[in-house]
């Protein structure tokens, strides 16, 4: 039985649709494309921004429990440990914990994923955590979902966008992995058939890698805000391009980096102390390691038993080693409530309703629910951040407009791929009625009375 749903952080929007031009987009989106090739920290320098997190970890004094309601301070919950529970919707959200000593150290693990002995530090209380945390970088206060009332910019209702090798287990893989579900025009995976409600070809391994973009700038450039201490293994759970975990490996060089999938795709030219392998974090962990990190991001939908994956990153965890969960809650919301009666509301409802009906909750179905799973799995010291994405560029605020903006092309090129298999396998629809709803939802995506965020 699900506790009851902490109030909600996110609002979406409702408003009038106006046409606009495809060109501008267009054009917009090959800009945006180029300025993603560039280097991070060409673009935004050292210090960007961040969104939010889910964090628990073992400290003992960590006994109080406080509710975020909407825009607050995040680091203030990870100076000072508590328990924390989430209040966003579409806000993404970061959970870390780490579970008791007393409780003994689980199962042994079974299979070691390569021929290398990890060695592991078995200090302190496991923890979960999401993304590391520079104490010493400043977070703006304008993506703190908690602190956050954003002004909308009254400029017209139209806006347009910014101008390996692989392992399954311990056995190799046959060529079946490559036999993609085809459907409506887009590619699924083939290891364990329908389990992924989104596709897996190019042009979503291309908005992945934008979306990782985004990331980068909302969490000032931080891949992690788990206060990590020379980590020795880690492991990146539904890794898709594998660019996080690239990232992570290259900035800890002595860590030996694990990043799991159902779908082949990640590059073969990556640090040596990278692997990534085919696999199903449904199945029962047996890994021959521990873990100091454990990393999942935008894992909503990707699960029938949220409780048992807390559980198994539980017992795969060292004691002392953290948890970081990043998600988002649907639907859409609007601190002003122009979401009210929109396509870009129905529509998240409609995708929440599909994933129930498959089994598979996203949305606020189950990130509401993360910190009360992470407490029954055993682990402490939950730290929450909260962060706001725009649908588009709204805001006043320059920085939440350009988030806004790189959003909104995200989700535009997400969107056909979002509720194909959702609403055709889970509520029966035909790809003509989707065709239908995307084209409403899009032209809202580019309302700027519609001051929608997630």
């Amino acid at each position: 039985m699900h506790p009851q749903k902490p109030g909600s952080v996110c609002e979406n929007f409702e408003g009038d649709n106006p046409a606009i031009s495809e060109e501008i987009v267009d054009d917009d989106r090959a800009r945006m494309q180029q300025a993603t090739s560039q280097s991070e920290s060409t673009r935004f320098g050292q210090e960007d921004v961040q969104i939010v997190d889910d964090i628990a970890t073992n400290n003992p004094t960590a006994a109080e429990e406080v509710a975020i309601n909407v825009p607050t301070s995040s680091l203030a919950a990870r100076e000072s440990p508590v328990k924390t529970t989430p209040t966003t919707d579409m806000s993404y959200l970061m959970g870390v914990g780490e579970h008791d000593n007393d409780q003994g150290e689980g199962e042994e693990r079974g299979l070691e994923l390569d021929q290398r002995t990890f060695s592991q530090e078995a200090s302190g209380e496991t923890r979960a955590q999401s993304e590391n945390v520079d104490d010493h970088q400043p977070v703006q206060e304008a993506q703190l979902a908690e602190e956050q009332h954003l002004e909308a910019e009254d400029t017209g209702d139209s806006d347009s966008a910014i101008g390996s090798d692989v392992e399954s287990g311990s056995t190799s893989l046959s060529e079946s992995i490559y036999n993609y579900r085809r459907e409506h025009g887009r590619t699924y995976h083939a290891y364990k058939d329908g389990k992924y409600i989104f596709p897996n070809d190019e042009r979503e391994a291309d908005r992945l890698d934008l979306q990782h973009h985004i990331f980068r700038l909302t969490f000032g450039n931080r891949l992690f805000f788990a206060p990590l201490q020379n980590p020795k293994h880690c492991l990146d759970i539904g890794t898709g391009t594998g660019i996080w975990a690239e990232e992570f490996a290259e900035d800890f060089p002595f860590c030996q980096v694990i990043g799991i999938d159902l779908s082949p795709g990640q590059p073969t030219l990556v640090p040596p102390n990278l692997k990534f392998m085919i696999d199903d974090a449904e199945d029962l962990w047996l890994y021959a390691e521990a873990f100091d990190f454990i990393h999942a991001r935008l894992m909503a939908g990707c699960f029938a038993d949220w409780p048992n994956f807390f559980r198994q990153a539980y017992q795969n965890l060292e004691p002392g080693g953290w948890l970081e969960v990043q998600d988002y809650g649907l639907p859409v919301k609007s601190s002003d409530g122009t979401h009210t009666g929109t396509d870009l509301h129905r529509w998240g409802q409609l995708l929440c309703e599909a994933s129930m009906k498959l089994g598979r909750p996203l949305g606020s179905d189950c990130s509401d629910y993360y910190v009360q799973w992470m407490q029954d799995a055993g682990f402490v010291d939950i730290q929450v951040r909260m962060f706001m994405w725009p649908s588009c560029g709204w805001p006043k605020d320059p920085y939440m407009k350009e988030i806004g903006r790189w959003n909104q092309v995200n989700i535009l090129d997400g969107l056909e791929g979002f509720c194909l298999a959702l609403l055709t396998r889970g509520l029966g629809w035909k790809k003509e009625e989707v065709d239908v709803l995307v084209a409403k939802v899009s032209n809202e995506l580019r309302n700027r009375k519609i001051h929608a965020y997630f």
